[in-house]
């Protein structure tokens, strides 16, 4: 079976940096896998992907070693399966609140005796032969921290047994604290909130998450002990390079024409 390089990582204390997918196209999964990330992560929760395309993004990266993570749309187990059956080696479960929620994410990960995932995994058994023997210890198991309840309940959050990653959602988290949104938030509130799940993770030796809008916030949160971090998404990047580009574009053409006599030959 594919080895998840991302969990890989984490579970050694190494900083493992990846990207959102949002536009569920296979080419643009392609060009990420060979751009030096160490995962992907595709967009179910809020895009109109669905399990198809899912799969196709898939088999756009399946020769390369970069694992495939999926944010789905809840902890439902029966939302989880399917993404799971269709071979994601990553799960990322939004909005988790308490230690409840968490376990039935881990269990609709897991195969039993650890967990309760159903047997009849078509794909992935189609394509690797020993899937059901390494399913359990590859499929990396993220769970979202996006509100203040959580943050309340944090501690029995991290002593769930098969939770990988603790990942905070910056905006969702801002939402509920009702402080301005916005990525690498300063928030005194929303620093506090941050502070606690860090240190909660380095006290139960869980790895710790967040999405940053920047390669520079990423540096920082690396810094701050922070080891599984998206940069941005594949549509923020993409606007954002156009935009840039624009701009010189624009710039350099009012100073041409500020420059000139008004003349055009």
């Amino acid at each position: 079976m594919k080895k998840n390089i991302a969990k890989q990582k984490i579970k050694n204390g190494i900083p493992s940096i990846g990207t959102w997918v949002s536009s569920g196209n296979p080419l643009v999964c392609e060009t990420l896998a060979g751009s030096g990330i160490d995962w992907i992560n595709i967009e179910c929760e809020h895009s109109s992907i669905d399990l198809g395309e899912l799969v196709h993004c898939m088999r756009a990266v399946e020769h390369t070693n970069i694992p495939v993570f999926v944010r789905v749309a809840g902890s439902d187990p029966l939302i989880i399966k399917r993404v799971v059956d269709s071979g994601a080696l990553g799960i990322v479960v939004p909005d988790v609140k308490n230690a409840e929620e968490a376990k039935r994410a881990v269990d609709a990960c897991r195969y039993p005796p650890v967990g309760k995932r159903g047997i009849g995994a078509t794909r992935p058994n189609a394509i690797y032969p020993d899937y059901m023997k390494h399913a359990n210890e590859e499929i990396c198991v993220v769970i979202m921290i996006e509100d203040i309840e959580a943050i309340k309940k944090i501690d029995s959050i991290m002593q769930v047994p098969g939770v990988d990653v603790v990942f905070i959602g910056p905006n969702d988290l801002a939402a509920t604290l009702n402080v301005p949104l916005g990525m690498d938030n300063q928030h005194p509130k929303h620093l506090d909130a941050v502070n606690t799940v860090l240190e909660a993770g380095k006290k139960h030796g869980v790895p710790t998450g967040i999405h940053c809008g920047t390669p520079e916030e990423a540096i920082r949160r690396i810094e701050q002990g922070f080891v599984w971090m998206p940069i941005a998404s594949d549509v923020a990047l993409m606007r954002g390079a156009f935009s840039n580009a624009i701009k010189k574009v624009n710039d350099s053409s009012v100073k041409s024409e500020s420059s000139s006599d008004g003349k055009f030959y």
